[in-house]
């Protein structure tokens, strides 16, 4: 079982066995217990946990399925539950599905999940890395005004 924050501080709790796969499976026709597949030329494929791990609205409905017992205990909707997480608490909701995930799986598929769970998180590092070097780029502000420009002088924004 693994935890996170929401934006309001409340704890939701996230636990992965075979019945929360079936609610998942069921509720939004997305297959966990198959996150690891084959592709036509034998390759494995993880695309779903990129884009669970980058799909902030695909996480927040498997979480929903995920917490659905425990929000309406505490009276909170999926509503609710949606405006809560932003920000730094879908960063850590995401690293707590994720990690929960992993240790879903036995043997060599949980091995390779973690694997393919670490690169996703040095990539999306990597990415941190760079969009924190383009901040400090003096020829940003420069092209963001001048898109700016272009985006207000363009037909299309005078309409």
């Amino acid at each position: 079982m693994r935890t996170f924050k929401d934006c309001e501080g409340r704890t939701w709790s996230v636990t992965l066995n075979v019945l929360q796969m079936k609610r998942i499976r069921a509720n939004l026709g997305v297959d966990l217990v198959n996150v690891i597949a084959l592709d036509a030329g034998g390759k494995v494929k993880v695309d779903l946990v990129d884009r669970i791990a980058n799909d902030p609205c695909l996480l927040v409905d498997i979480l929903w399925v995920c917490v659905e017992e425990e929000a309406k205990a505490a009276g909170v909707t999926d509503e609710q539950f949606g405006r809560s997480l932003a920000g730094d608490a879908i960063e850590d909701a995401t690293r707590a599905f994720l990690d929960e995930l992993v240790d879903f799986f036995p043997g060599a598929k949980r091995l390779f999940l973690k694997k393919a769970v670490e690169l996703s998180r040095k990539y999306a590092g990597e990415m941190t890395v760079a969009l924190e070097k383009a901040l400090e780029d003096p020829e940003l502000e420069r092209r963001v005004e001048e898109s700016m420009r272009s985006s207000a002088s363009s037909p299309a924004s005078s309409e």
